[in-house]
Formats: C-alpha cells, sequence, structure tokens
C-alpha cells in the first residue's frame, strides 16, 4: 500500500523544513512506501527553493507550483487529485497536528471508513497550546454556522489533518468548487451526499503562531457555507436514490 502525503502550502519557507524533515523521518522508519507532494498556492517567498534545496534528492518528493494564489481549498484538491498513493494524508505545513497521530486515521480506513477527520473538539483531543481567545470563539461561532447550515453533525470540520481512500475518494474531489476556507465543509457534505463513510477521530493539536489564515478569511466563509448549503440541498432533491445521512460514528 502506497500512502500519498500532500502538503499544501502558501509563503511557508520559514518553517515548512522542519515539518518536511519530521514527515520523512517518521515515513522512513514505519517502512512505508510513499511519496511527499508540496503544493505551492502561489507563495511570494522562498518556500519552493528551500524545499528544492534541502530535499530535491529525495524520490519521494513532487513539488507543484502554480501562481497566482488560489486559497487553500484549490492546493488541497489538486493535490488530493494528483496523489498516486491508495491512500492519501492531508495535513497543514505547519504540522499543528504531528504526523505520529497518522496511525489514528489509519486505524478507522482499516475498519471500513472512506475518510477520517482529525478533531480538536472530541473527548479525547488534546490541545495543547490553545488559540488566542478571539480565534477561538470565532471557530466556535463558525462551527454552530456549520452544524446549522449544512446538518453536518461533525465537532470540529476544519482540522487540516485527513485521511482518506484515494479512489474511493477522487469522485467526489472532482466535484468539489470551494477554494478557500470552507473547503472543508463542503469536502464533508458532498462526501456524506454521496453515500460516503467519514469518522470523526480526536487527535492531537498545538496552535502554530503565524496563522496564515486571516480573521477576514474567516469571514468570507460564512457566505462559502451558505452556498454549500444551497448545492447539497439541490444534490439530495435529484439523488433521490442516496442513503440517508445519518450521525457519523466517532473513533476513541
Amino acid at each position: 500500500m502506497k500512502l500519498s502525503v500532500v502538503v499544501p502550502a502558501f509563503n511557508e519557507a520559514r518553517r515548512i523544513l522542519p515539518s518536511l524533515d519530521r514527515i520523512f523521518s517518521y515515513l522512513d522508519a514505519q517502512g512505508l512506501e510513499y511519496e511527499v507532494l508540496v503544493v505551492d498556492d502561489g507563495s511570494g517567498d522562498a518556500t519552493v527553493s528551500v524545499v528544492q534545496e534541502r530535499f530535491g534528492s529525495r524520490p519521494q518528493l513532487r513539488i507543484d507550483s502554480y501562481r497566482p494564489n488560489r486559497g487553500k481549498g484549490y492546493a488541497v484538491r489538486r493535490g488530493a487529485l494528483q496523489a498516486k498513493g491508495e491512500w492519501v494524508l492531508v495535513t497543514d505545513a505547519d504540522l499543528s497536528t504531528p504526523i505520529e497521530e497518522f496511525p489514528k486515521l489509519a486505524h478507522a480506513l482499516e475498519r471500513g471508513f472512506d475518510l477520517a477527520i482529525g478533531s480538536r473538539a472530541l473527548p479525547g483531543s488534546q490541545v495543547h497550546r490553545r488559540q488566542s481567545l478571539l480565534r477561538d470563539r470565532a471557530g466556535k461561532l463558525f462551527n454552530r454556522w456549520v452544524r446549522w447550515a449544512t446538518g453536518l453533525p461533525f465537532a470540529d470540520t476544519q482540522c487540516g489533518f485527513k485521511l482518506f481512500v484515494r479512489e474511493r475518494l477522487a469522485p467526489v474531489w472532482e466535484t468539489l468548487v470551494v477554494d478557500r476556507f470552507a473547503f472543508d465543509v463542503e469536502l464533508l457534505a458532498v462526501a456524506l451526499a454521496l453515500g460516503r463513510r467519514v469518522a470523526e477521530v480526536p487527535v492531537v493539536w498545538a496552535n502554530v503562531p503565524d496563522s496564515t489564515v486571516s480573521l477576514w478569511r474567516g469571514l468570507e466563509a460564512y457566505l462559502e457555507v451558505w452556498r454549500i448549503r444551497k448545492r447539497i440541498r439541490a444534490m439530495r432533491a435529484v439523488a433521490v436514490s442516496a442513503p440517508e445521512t445519518t450521525t457519523p460514528p466517532t473513533l476513541r
């Protein structure tokens, strides 16, 4: 089984190298066949050059770089569709969830789930360094909005640590259109609408300073969620034979 690790990056020259060091070291130690795909989302700094300089000799490394900046959702979707592994792990460039949490999500796929998402908001989740009070409250408010607008039952849709079966999720990724902050919501809503099995898994998470997501971008996400709501309703209206969405199991 080959694993693809997709790392979306935007202006990450200062902190991506330690993260990639940790990813390569961990996967080498596990004896896995793998690739690491860094998707550079139109960075204006030296992200691509520092990665090439440090890791360019590694056969497992692939870099996809383009301009202009399109948004994290676009970068993740692009990476997911280019990935060659049977399983695909998406992780943030700052490794706010350690790569060592991979087995928790892998266990869910081994049990038959198509997609496993890391969660910071379940019993068993460990948040070692919290966000600022403002960001924390903004995140909770956004999650309430997501649950009301879309009916998604998840406690945390925005954690950047996700693992999925490529073949099962390919039709989902191909239909997604949200390029920025709310892409996670669209991914989950469409996956459930298409009958995919999704598990929410408690993970370790630590806030990393200098987030590249502004609060203003977060506000834009509210409008994106409303568009997702309308799209999912339309999908459900035409997919008469689609199975009913139920609350997905939580793995502890």
